[in-house]
């Protein structure tokens, strides 16, 4: 089992190593989206720190993406081996988090901090995970609005 963790004082996301727009491999699709397998992800430079994931081709699927550390103070999810082995991560250094942001009704935002997507930031391979502590995890976090 791998821990990944984040917290404001670190940025998963670096942009020197990365070069944007990313080109995402999600195999398996993300939850209820299952047939889009790719995404570009993008940042927001008017919106930092948001990011805007956008499905390939002739999908009008996107998100609004939000890496957990501008959310909560320390953000700590727990990878499953089958996980590890399917993003080929061996350390937490391995990836990176982002969340996706919900929009409702009455205008206010959430963030499902319960199923990340985890993606390896070397391959560029991601996957939108159910974390073993995912019990402890809202699907509705608040975003201050």
């Amino acid at each position: 089992m791998l821990t990944l963790q984040e917290n404001k004082a670190q940025n998963q996301i670096e942009s020197q190593e990365i070069s944007f727009p990313l080109k995402l491999n999600f195999p398996s699709g993300i939850l209820g989206f299952e047939e889009i397998k790719e995404y570009t992800l993008q940042p927001l430079p008017d919106l930092d720190p948001f990011f805007w994931m956008e499905g390939a081709g002739n999908s009008e699927q996107s998100f609004l993406m939000v890496p957990p550390a501008h959310v909560v103070d320390t953000y700590s999810v727990e990878i499953t081996e089958d996980d590890e082995e399917y993003l080929e991560l061996s350390s937490p250094q391995d990836a990176f988090i982002l969340n996706i942001v919900t929009f409702s009704p009455n205008q206010s935002m959430t963030v499902n901090l319960k199923g990340p997507i985890i993606v390896n930031r070397h391959s560029f391979t991601a996957k939108q995970i159910v974390p073993r502590n995912a019990a402890v995890l809202p699907t509705s976090f608040p975003l201050n609005n």
